[in-house]
């Protein structure tokens, strides 16, 4: 018999607190959950040290689907569009680019999907897309014209979201990244 215990899974982070949050608080002002309820599992989840003990806390809480939220879809034609910030990402997102660029930020969204699929049309433009650490990206399926489709994410972790982004670009670029790095010297710190 061995006393060894299992590791304890990865790590949360603020970003996955703040996630989980926004789920448990959906869910009380769906009504699944009454007051009690939602101090004590806020309580669970801005204590928690493990992404395990968070995902412990939110389990059955299977988010409620508000009429099309789970598609979007982006167009921009000589202009810009961008979702950034505290945004509710659907499972299916697409995002049309002429002559333009869309800019999808993840990083502080709230994530209710183990798989997003982001259909990407690029021409003569970019999207691009700003992960958290973690994640695991697939752009196998992007067809390209004179374009580039870059991953620039790091090795994922078990246990992340799987982001799979598909469609096509003509002369233009679809990207994966990180947010930027804010260095000493850089005063205006942009995603």
């Amino acid at each position: 018999m061995s006393l060894e215990q299992p590791p304890p899974g990865p790590r949360a982070s603020d970003n996955d607190r703040e996630r989980a949050a926004a789920v448990v608080q959906e869910a009380h002002t769906d009504g699944r959950l009454d007051f009690q309820e939602l101090d004590e599992r806020l309580t669970l989840i801005y204590t928690a040290k493990t992404q395990l003990e968070l995902r412990n806390a939110t389990a059955d809480l299977v988010p409620v689907s508000h009429g099309s939220s789970q598609e979007l879809t982006l167009r921009a034609r000589h202009s810009a569009q961008k979702r950034e910030g505290a945004w509710t990402v659907p499972e299916k997102l697409t995002a049309v680019a002429e002559h333009s660029s869309v800019k999808l930020d993840f990083t502080d969204a709230v994530v209710h999907w183990t798989e997003i699929t982001v259909d990407a049309h690029a021409v003569h433009s970019s999207v691009v897309m700003i992960i958290p650490e973690g994640w695991s990206v697939d752009i196998d399926q992007v067809d390209m014209v004179h374009s580039a489709a870059k991953n620039k994410a790091v090795p994922p972790r078990s246990g992340g979201v799987r982001l799979r982004v598909t469609g096509e670009a003509r002369h233009g670029s679809i990207v994966v990244r990180h947010p930027r790095k804010r260095h000493w010297w850089w005063p205006w710190y942009r995603k």
